[in-house]
């Protein structure tokens, strides 16, 4: 399923500058606090620190990366607990510490929380980031082992890919389609999503994005060929 490609070392360390300019700008709300700001900065910070666990390499600095962001994530619900932003990325980075715990029981206790933090996500605000709340619940579903050992459906996988496409046509909303459909073995249907990604036009985020994920979708592709 896709996820955020490695980057340079260059990009970590100025990440990791960045969460350190985050971090100062919390310690310094927190003398004069105020809901609004106090959540704008803690969910950046989780955002922040998603990216940084997904470009690290090593298991145990990647974690620890998880459960910073985490921690950011649930100041920023605590904070404004109206607002899409904590609930999404407190649910992308559990569902990242889903993956790495495997598949116990602690596993399908994060995956049922991923759940109700996603759904909260799509209730506030579905089009955040073209339809990221969706997008999170398809791969979600199409990730999980199925019932008895977790939640995975493939029904509500392709459900929720395709409420991200109806609510955006972003080129990833179309990659996730793909690849979930790929793994209910729909192979002409994710050809043709993945056509759809390789042809969207460089420009707005996906002037940007498009760079990064375009192999990707070229390398489905090709495994997926008649």
């Amino acid at each position: 399923m896709a996820e955020a490609g490695s980057e340079s070392d260059s990009s970590i360390g100025d990440l990791s500058e960045a969460i350190a300019a985050l971090e100062k700008v919390v310690k310094l709300l927190a003398q004069r606090p105020s809901e609004t700001q106090m959540m704008e900065v803690q969910w950046r910070l989780a955002r922040a620190c998603f990216y940084a666990s997904e470009q690290e390499k090593e298991a145990s600095i990647r974690l620890s990366w998880i459960v910073k962001g985490e921690d950011a994530g649930q100041n920023a619900v605590r904070e404004r607990p109206d607002r899409v932003e904590g609930y999404y990325y407190l649910a992308v980075l559990k569902g990242r510490r889903a993956e790495i715990s495997g598949l116990g029981f602690s596993a399908m206790i994060l995956a049922r929380k991923v759940e109700d933090l996603g759904e909260e996500a799509a209730k506030i605000d579905p089009s955040f980031e073209d339809g990221a709340p969706y997008r999170l619940l398809a791969m979600l579903y199409a990730n999980a082992p199925p019932w008895p050992t977790s939640i995975g459906d493939m029904d509500k996988a392709i459900e929720f890919a395709q409420k991200a496409i109806d609510q955006s046509d972003y080129p990833m909303n179309h990659l996730i389609m793909a690849e979930v459909l790929i793994e209910d073995d729909e192979l002409e249907d994710a050809r043709n999503e993945l056509k759809k990604v390789l042809a969207a036009p460089k420009v707005g985020r996906w002037a940007n994005d498009g760079e990064r994920w375009r192999p990707h979708a070229r390398r489905l592709l090709s495994k997926i060929q008649e």
